[in-house]
């Protein structure tokens, strides 16, 4: 029997506790290094309904909904070709005896993409994939969203170069993405580290049959004259293209080489004839043509595709394969993946309402003003309890960079460095306890875990990587 993870009743409450903040808290924001004062913004009654139904038409949210929706139709598919199953126990059975080093070594693999890519929820691609050789392999459920969900926090935590935490970090501070940089490696390594000790401790069931029946895509196992070669070479493809396309090479590696090509292929012309239909009769001559840009439409260049871009790639890599692999219906299988991915989409776009009601009502940096106001001078114990409330409201730390992180470093004496550092790291750490965490959110109701469940298996973990990021930030104040 499926169990409910307690996280939607946690969120409602939290909702419900901002409508209350809203009735006592005024609104305010920080802008040009001043805190400007703005009238109390209640929630009322259809305002919080409007709230809620308001976040699902931002854009942003509803991307990634939308992206989530599109992995969830293209493991559809994978389910029913017969062979990806089969993969996937045969990696198992090849990896028979060092099940400590594959686990050990996809955690550092998605830890390091994050820390020095920031992919986001764009790992979604292939962590369904991690996930069901990890439950192969024989390891429980929470150690499965530690390795993977996990290391993307910590990732997080000790991020080296994403554009949307050190760069937005940078940007709202004015300092360089790459300031501090020995601090954020340090951070990394050492909650690494505390996380691979965690893992070390993890204990595989014998079970393993029942275990892969827990995954939520692991799909059949049918015989076929097909082989999974055409999944490897996809799954190849689609790697190199996040790569590719995904990773921001201009901000983050100051690498124009994409920008430049895109500009030369999209200006790219020739002349052609023409013949326009319009209200004052028909046209005709010849006209240069940018005939790159007409076909394909407005496309972003390599290095500026996000969920949106692919998304696409996903639908029709799914539809490629379903061809490939002759299923009778291939948009039947593309629905039941979406309806088995649904619940934890919706548990992110829930988390996405907490940041809909802050944003809109902004009542929270008057909150932070008083709680900052409790030392006179740049704390980093108090700075950071602001960033882990904040973080918990705001979720995203695109969010928390924008709303939290400029108030904070106008408080005096504040090191900005220090900040930036705060910023990424107690935002890190609180998602892997906060309700509201999107990644942990989805781990959990993607694998049917409580979050009660979770909190008592991790919280030390939790605890340590806290510890740690507060000693690192506390190095960078006082040397």
């Amino acid at each position: 029997m499926k169990k409910k993870t307690g996280l939607f009743k946690i969120i409602m409450f939290i909702l419900l506790g901002m409508v209350l903040l809203s009735w006592i808290f005024s609104a305010s924001y920080f802008y040009n290094g001043e805190l400007m004062d703005m009238e109390i913004k209640n929630i009322g009654f259809f305002d919080y309904f409007s709230l809620v139904f308001g976040s699902f038409e931002f854009e942003y949210f509803l991307q990634t909904f939308i992206f989530i929706i599109c992995v969830g139709a293209f493991y559809g598919v994978l389910n029913k070709t017969g062979k990806y199953r089969a993969w996937i126990e045969r990696i198992a059975n090849n990896c028979a005896g060092r099940e400590f080093a594959i686990l050990i070594l996809s955690s550092f693999i998605i830890a390091v993409i994050t820390a020095v890519f920031e992919y986001g929820f764009l790992l979604l691609i292939f962590i369904p994939f991690i996930i069901s050789i990890l439950l192969a392999l024989g390891y429980d459920k929470i150690t499965t969203i530690v390795a993977t969900f996990g290391s993307i926090l910590v990732g997080t935590i000790g991020n080296l170069m994403g554009a949307n935490t050190t760069g937005v970090t940078a940007n709202m501070l004015s300092i360089n993405q790459t300031s501090g940089f020995y601090y954020k490696l340090a951070l990394f390594i050492v909650c690494f580290v505390a996380e691979m000790l965690y893992l070390s401790r993890a204990k595989r069931t014998k079970k393993v049959a029942d275990n892969i029946n827990d995954d939520l895509f692991i799909g059949e196992k049918t015989p076929n004259k097909h082989s999974a070669t055409a999944i490897i070479v996809f799954f190849i493809l689609i790697a190199v293209l996040v790569l590719l396309s995904c990773t921001n090479w201009t901000d983050s590696f100051n690498v124009k080489f994409f920008t430049n090509l895109h500009t030369k292929l999209t200006e790219w012309s020739i002349k052609l004839p023409y013949i326009h239909f319009t209200i004052d009769g028909v046209k005709t001559g010849t006209e240069k043509v940018a005939v790159l840009s007409k076909i394909l439409g407005t496309v972003g260049e390599f290095g500026s595709w996000y969920y949106a871009e692919m998304s696409v790639v996903l639908l029709v890599s799914a539809l490629i394969l379903g061809k490939i692999y002759k299923l009778e219906n291939t948009f039947d299988a593309m629905a039941e993946g979406v309806k088995k991915i649904l619940k934890p989409a919706l548990m992110v776009m829930l988390c996405f309402t907490v940041i809909y009601f802050a944003g809109m009502n902004m009542f929270f940096p008057t909150i932070a003003k008083f709680i900052l106001g409790m030392s006179s001078k740049f704390s980093v114990i108090i700075s950071s309890i602001v960033t882990a409330i904040g973080s918990v409201l705001h979720v995203d730390v695109l969010y928390v960079a924008n709303y939290i992180t400029p108030q904070i470093a106008a408080v005096d004496g504040a090191n900005k460095t220090v900040v930036a550092l705060m910023t990424q790291a107690i935002y890190g750490c609180t998602m892997f306890v906060a309700p509201t965490s999107m990644f942990i959110a989805f781990g959990l109701a993607y694998l049917n875990v409580t979050y009660k469940e979770w909190i008592k298996k991790t919280w030390k973990l939790s605890v340590c990587l806290f510890g740690i990021s507060l000693i690192v930030l506390l190095l960078a104040k006082f040397i």
